[in-house]
């Protein structure tokens, strides 16, 4: 009985991911139960994402589903975690403990919506493989003497599930790479060094441009450090610095880029890749849950990444990048549109 349950439910899972690749709307269970012709109502689909959690754990899952994959092409040479955080905005949606407020580094305030920690795989082929994440759960209340308001926060920051996360990565599931590449924000000493002592890997990270670095042993000694801002190094070029707070030297270098406001020059020192988070809310509309419920809109969450990776091994498949295959879909279904207007006006 058990078993014929888990094989029902795995349909009911394979054609829910299918649905979102080629979906262009929202993802509406009646329109899924339409084109289905009624074999499954959209209760039934309603039940299973309410339920799938009960039954499964997300995070092994995951994992089996993308583990033969990464075992194709991870390399221990050039392999690289990339670490980020991205907001799906529900700024309609009713406050609970993952749908609340949190910070947006891309447009400078807070903003309401759920915020995902991720941990993704690329290499030198340009493999791009969902290894991981964490939806920020505030389940803590506190009051903010400031405000003058009860406000929510999570139990763990975002930090510490970082370095748990890659404990799990490197140790128990034996990820073959050589890099972490993570945002300026996950940068404290902290991770450095767990990255560096802990995973024995090597890192690569953007910097604020206000962190103070000694430019040299002696300078670090004497406690004479300057903000990197003011550090004179050409463009492409690097040298050796030491962070306040960290005791081993770092490489850093500056990259220019014209492409500030009126050909202004801006100074970065990593650029990260942002492929994962577009195609997840362009082309299998993570944002746009069918439900309301907590629990529901988690496990919408992790079938658009199981959807990302289906994605994935359509484009290694056919050589065509995740949103070349969108298009290729909807072009097949304006055809079938197409025609079928065709059909009822000549009938």
């Amino acid at each position: 009985m058990f078993i014929a349950k888990m094989i029902f439910m795995k349909n009911l899972i394979d054609i829910y991911i299918n649905f979102s690749i080629s979906s262009f709307g929202k993802i509406e269970m009646t329109k899924l139960s339409e084109i289905l012709d009624g074999v499954y109502s959209h209760d039934v689909f309603t039940k299973m994402l309410l339920n799938y959690n009960k039954n499964i754990d997300i995070d092994k899952e995951l994992w089996y589903r993308v583990k033969e994959m990464l075992r194709d092409y991870e390399d221990e040479r050039n392999g690289c975690i990339l670490i980020n955080d991205s907001i799906l905005n529900k700024p309609h949606t009713k406050e609970n403990k993952i749908v609340c407020w949190h910070y947006d580094h891309t447009v400078g305030r807070y903003v309401k919506g759920i915020c995902m920690l991720n941990f993704h795989y690329t290499n030198a082929d340009g493999i791009s493989i969902p290894l991981d994440y964490e939806i920020i759960s505030k389940t803590e209340e506190y009051f903010d003497k400031k405000t003058n308001k009860i406000k929510r926060k999570s139990k763990y920051t975002k930090n510490e599930i970082l370095r748990e996360k890659l404990l799990l990565l490197n140790f128990t599931n034996k990820i073959k790479y050589k890099y972490v590449l993570m945002d300026s924000w996950f940068t404290s000493n902290e991770n450095i060094e767990f990255i560096d002592r802990v995973l024995n890997k090597k890192f690569i990270s953007p910097l604020k441009a206000n962190r103070d670095v000694a430019l040299s042993f002696k300078d670090k000694i004497a406690g004479k450090y300057v903000s990197i801002s003011s550090i004179d190094i050409e463009s492409c070029s690097s040298r050796l610095v030491y962070i306040r707070g960290y005791n081993k030297a770092l490489k850093i270098t500056k990259q220019v880029s014209k492409d500030g406001n009126d050909g202004e020059s801006t100074y970065l020192y990593l650029i990260t890749i942002e492929e994962y988070h577009k195609s997840l809310k362009q082309n299998l509309k993570i944002e746009h849950s069918p439900t309301k419920v907590k629990s529901s809109q988690k496990v919408h969450i992790f079938l658009s990444v199981c959807g990302f990776i289906e994605l994935e091994k359509l484009r290694l498949n056919y050589n065509m990048n995740q949103f070349a295959i969108k298009q290729k879909v909807y072009i097949e279904a304006l055809k079938a549109s197409f025609k079928k207007v065709n059909e009822l006006m000549i009938a």
